[in-house]
């Protein structure tokens, strides 16, 4: 018999817990409970309504509204980031469950609640106590003494750290990414927190921590990474990391950053046989002198990303450099030279103006030397110590690459930047609070499980073409408003808006039954 009613996609897609039917009345879709019960005389199970749970809607259940003095058993929960994160994460959880099969899901809620929550860990287990992940998994023991334990028991184990980290069978890459971060450590009892010098000009107690990331496009995924003393340098730690790593040096290319090009690293990094690609900084001995006057003048162009980029190659005997020109790079210093030369000017027309001022009154400060050299700077001067406005020089041992390999393979940095970019600014992991070796070692670990997951997370975005329109923060505050309800001992997707919606349908999430999530997540492997 053909229903009276034709359901619409939102009413069919609707995931109707167990003892439950759906009503249409008055043009508006119902969920009720059904009770069946067994009819000894007609010896037929006869179907029975009981009250009315909720309203269903193209945005979702809508649970029904509690009159006052009614007593129902009623939880609300955060859904979306939980869920979203739980099934982004999945490689993560199984290969947790197998590396550390005892402690595997506190230190996943502990990743993903320090991801959408709060940093601090003595939070977490009130964040869990919100999650749907504390009815996933319940009873963990989240508080800020048993974290603390669990910080210390994980820093005693790098080798199931390792274990861990070595386990994604990931296509060994010719090219890894190095690069190392510092970290500010406040605490007296820190071995590794030493009076370092980095690139921000702070000396004060740091612990340098060294990552390793494998090469694809556009992505520099996290694969290793180790902690060294803070006086300790990036590249007399980097041949440590390779070799614990399991990375040969022979078949590793180091790309690495300006930081690493000084000749004494150059001399040490050949001195260990290591191949590498590092940028040089401007106004170096191999280029100087030797940059082409125009766009024109380079021996060979190509296009990235939609861009010209213009290529000269210099061989040095054992080893190459490649100058790059990149006209859009050029447009961008050029215009920031300007702005500084326009103000430089104004500052001096107006540092002039005073002064012939206070001569006419008779109270001049500056010499005749020095008014005289109060005029305004030709820009003609100014640029003609810019010859090397708009371009990047690279210095690799490669020899074999041409100039567009090797300008792909060092624009992946990018990716590095953004990870580090994350690391500080939206993690807040700039800084350790950690009071002894043990506990910063367990804590660098989970920060690694809240990052792999970022950066999983950031690739879908671009995956989808939305990295303009959705940041990690964005996601996270979105999915986070979606709740679910329990009521009597059933759980309901909540009512979200439709800028919610969108996002979910964009990132392709879909909210099944939580009553079915929970239940297969707890009885089930990752």
């Amino acid at each position: 018999m053909k229903p009276k009613y034709e359901r619409p996609d939102y009413v069919k897609n609707f995931s109707k817990p167990k003892n439950t039917e759906i009503k249409h009345i008055n043009g508006r879709w119902y969920l009720y409970e059904r009770a069946t019960s067994y009819d000894p005389v007609t010896k037929k199970s006869t179907k029975t309504s009981g009250k009315m749970i909720g309203t269903i809607t193209e945005d979702g259940f809508v649970p029904k509204k509690i009159k006052a003095g009614t007593l129902h058993d009623i939880e609300v929960v955060e859904l979306g980031a939980s869920h979203y994160f739980y099934e982004q994460g999945s490689l993560i959880r199984q290969r947790l469950q197998e590396v550390f099969p005892d402690i595997w899901r506190e230190m996943f809620t502990i990743a993903v609640l320090r991801l959408i929550q709060d940093r601090a860990l003595k939070r977490c287990n009130g964040h869990y106590q919100t999650s749907i992940l504390s009815a996933i998994w319940p009873d963990l023991a989240l508080s800020p003494a048993s974290i603390s334990r669990l910080l210390k028991r994980l820093g005693k184990d790098r080798k199931r750290i390792k274990t861990y980290l070595l386990s994604f069978d990931r296509e060994a890459d010719r090219f890894m990414l190095v690069d190392g971060h510092r970290l500010l450590s406040s605490s007296r009892y820190l071995d590794a927190a030493e009076v370092g010098y980095d690139s921000k000009c702070r000396y004060k107690p740091q612990i340098n921590l060294l990552y390793m990331f494998s090469l694809g496009e556009g992505v520099g995924y996290p694969e290793y990474y180790k902690q060294y003393p803070g006086s300790i340098t990036d590249v007399t730690a980097i041949s440590d990391l390779l070799k614990e790593s399991g990375r040969t040096e022979e078949h590793c290319t180091l790309v690495a950053d300006k930081g690493f090009g000084s000749s004494d690293n150059f001399d040490l990094i050949v001195e260990r046989n290591m191949k590498y690609l590092i940028p040089l900084k401007r106004g170096n001995c191999e280029v100087k002198g030797k940059v082409p006057r125009s766009q024109f003048d380079y021996e060979l162009g190509f296009t990235y990303h939609g861009r010209s980029i213009f290529a000269q190659r210099i061989d040095c005997g054992r080893y190459t450099v490649h100058l790059f020109f990149d006209p859009y790079l050029l447009a961008k210093e050029s215009a920031d030279l300007l702005t500084r030369h326009e103000r430089k000017n104004s500052a001096l027309s107006v540092k002039r103006e005073k002064e012939l001022a206070r001569r006419k009154k008779g109270n001049g400060r500056l010499t005749d030397g020095q008014l005289d050299a109060l005029v305004p700077l030709e820009l003609t001067d100014v640029l003609a110590a810019k010859t090397e406005m708009g371009t990047i020089s690279i210095r690799t041992n490669r020899n074999e690459l041409n100039s567009q390999q090797v300008y792909s393979i060092y624009k992946q940095r990018q990716a590095v930047e953004q990870f580090f970019k994350t690391f500080d600014c939206t993690l807040d992991y700039n800084a350790s609070y950690m009071q002894d070796d043990y506990s910063l070692e367990g804590w660098l670990f989970l920060n690694h499980l809240s990052m792999s997951m970022a950066i999983e997370t950031m690739d879908s975005i671009a995956a989808i073409g939305k990295t303009q329109e959705i940041s990690l923060d964005d996601l996270i505050q979105g999915l986070r408003k979606i709740k679910a309800t329990k009521i009597d001992g059933t759980w309901y997707p909540a009512k979200v808006t439709d800028k919610v919606n969108s996002l979910c349908m964009q990132l392709g999430l879909k909210l099944h039954s939580v009553d079915e999530l929970v239940n297969l997540s707890r009885h089930s492997a990752p």
